[in-house]
């Protein structure tokens, strides 16, 4: 793989993990009347209030998932620039770790592997519909599909939430799918590439040579290796802050975020009516998230 198909693959990782599922590329602020973060929080919270009042209704428990708080979200940024959060986090791999165990000391997962088989269908089938519920395929901006079912509680929920659920599925899908559209053109422009040299010279003068926040990102688990929990997380630290610290010195987020905001845009034209409409369904959605979480469903 040449060195720019690896920088690709470095952004296109880095701005997709740990993204909540209908987040926007969290490199950029919302443009425009895209949703904050905190409002995002609300519509997951909502939808999850709503699946459990139908699950209850089919006769099944149902706890409400842990949902990312902003502070969480933050480290799946190409290039870390907030100080405060790499001081207290690094990467975030602990708070990842933390995560982890979270997920799979889920009350859910423990109530459905204490089901009878017979049982265990059931709550299947009420959750998501199970093997004949209806389904919506979208074709994707870059290419190849993806398909969700519509129905049961998490059909329901969504429907309820977004008025039309399926449109909601079709329109999400183009929205947070246009990464791949414009990251390649992105990091071969040179004001982008002026900007990553700008900031590896900024860290080899603090030690650290590094041609990119990828290159850091990849030689994490061979640096961690063998180490204690405490040393790790201090070396993650301290690459972390540095990555920062550079980052600020060198106006790496002045220059890359209207750039990134100039090849999103452009390449979102041939789907305005669809963003467009996801726009309003979400902003839609987010009054009745309010309302939904303030009754406690």
């Amino acid at each position: 793989m040449t060195v720019r198909g690896l920088v690709v693959l470095s952004v296109l990782v880095v701005l997709t993990a740990c993204a909540p599922p209908v987040a926007g590329p969290p490199s950029l602020a919302p443009a425009g009347d895209e949703l904050t973060e905190p409002e995002r929080i609300q519509l997951e919270k909502a939808e999850y209030l709503l699946v459990r009042r139908c699950m209850t209704r089919a006769g099944f428990r149902y706890w409400l998932p842990r949902v990312l708080t902003v502070e969480e979200r933050k480290g799946s940024r190409y290039m870390l620039t907030d100080l405060g959060w790499a001081r207290k986090h690094g990467y975030g791999l602990r708070l990842k770790q933390e995560l982890t165990a979270a997920k799979e000391h889920d009350p859910n997962l423990a109530y459905v592997n204490g089901l009878s088989a017979d049982q265990r269908g059931r709550y299947n089938d009420a959750l998501d519909g199970g093997p004949g519920a209806a389904t919506v395929t979208v074709k994707l901006p870059s290419g190849g599909t993806v398909s969700g079912s519509s129905g049961g509680c998490v059909g329901e929920a969504r429907d309820k939430l977004y008025a039309d659920h399926e449109a909601w599925f079709r329109v999400s899908k183009i929205a947070t799918n246009l990464l791949p559209l414009y990251v390649p053109d992105l990091v071969a422009d040179r004001r982008f590439t002026a900007a990553v040299r700008a900031w590896s010279r900024c860290m080899a003068g603090q030690g650290h040579e590094y041609a990119d926040p990828g290159a850091i990102r990849a030689a994490l688990p061979r640096l961690t290796k063998g180490l204690g929990p405490d040393r790790a997380q201090a070396l993650e630290v301290e690459l972390a802050v540095a990555e920062a610290t550079c980052a600020r010195r060198t106006s790496y987020a002045e220059t890359t975020r209207p750039l990134e905001r100039e090849y999103r845009d452009r390449a979102s034209r041939p789907y305005a009516r669809e963003l467009a409409l996801h726009r309003r369904l979400e902003r839609a959605a987010l009054e009745r998230a309010r309302l939904i979480i303030g009754s406690g469903a």
